[in-house]
């Protein structure tokens, strides 16, 4: 059913004007707990140095870039605050309804999974839900090059990058936002293969031995 949840029919403008967003900034979105495992943090410090990456040529200034966090529970959430006070770049929304979530997600222009490395359950183990539920938001991905991550995402359906860098996620980020056609290539690829992990396919695959006819 995740599928079906976050591939709603509003567009990104209309997912704005519904959560109040901005409609003329690049939106950089995570969505998921902030704990330090899941790479919040990193993206974090690469929000602040995504300045240093601005195309001067363009004439852009850190007004053109909001990144978002949703989620985490109220403790992370404070901590998180803390460290992002003075970031004009930076909108920590906190806790928000699951049926809210693909609005968020479908408004944002590069959604992050910034899995750190270093902690074997990240590297190794984890299989976020919410990188089905990014899949399926029909969004450019941007995710840390894991092993983990490796078995459903790769170059073809995301844009993969070194992990726990704040240098190189803001520039992967920078890639799917300068290039418009990889960002609708990407995506849509995503959403294509996202398919194949539905409910109901990942249940007629475990039922499909059983079949007497097989």
């Amino acid at each position: 059913k995740v599928i079906e949840e976050f591939d709603i029919k509003e567009g990104q403008e209309e997912c704005r004007g519904k959560l109040g967003l901005p409609r003329g900034k690049k939106i950089i979105l995570y969505a998921g707990h902030l704990y330090q495992w899941k790479g919040a943090s990193v993206l974090l410090e690469a929000a602040r140095k995504f300045l240093s990456l601005r195309d001067i040529s363009r004439r852009e200034t850190i007004d053109n870039y909001l990144f978002i966090f949703v989620g985490g529970t109220a403790e992370d959430i404070a901590e998180f605050k803390k460290q992002a006070k003075n970031l004009d770049n930076v909108f920590v929304v906190g806790h928000r309804p699951h049926l809210e979530i693909p609005y968020w997600l479908r408004a944002s222009d590069v959604l992050c999974l910034p899995n750190a490395g270093k902690e074997e359950i990240s590297r190794y183990w984890t299989s976020p839900m919410k990188m089905f539920e990014y899949m399926a938001a029909k969004r450019p991905i941007v995710a840390s090059d894991l092993p983990s991550l490796r078995e459903i995402l790769n170059e073809n359906n995301s844009v993969l990058v070194e992990p726990d860098s704040p240098e190189k996620l803001p520039q992967g980020i920078k890639k799917v936002l300068n290039d418009p056609q990889l960002a609708q290539r990407i995506s849509s690829q995503a959403f294509k293969e996202v398919q194949n992990y539905s409910w109901q396919r990942r249940a007629k695959k475990i039922l499909e031995p059983l079949d007497p006819r097989n």
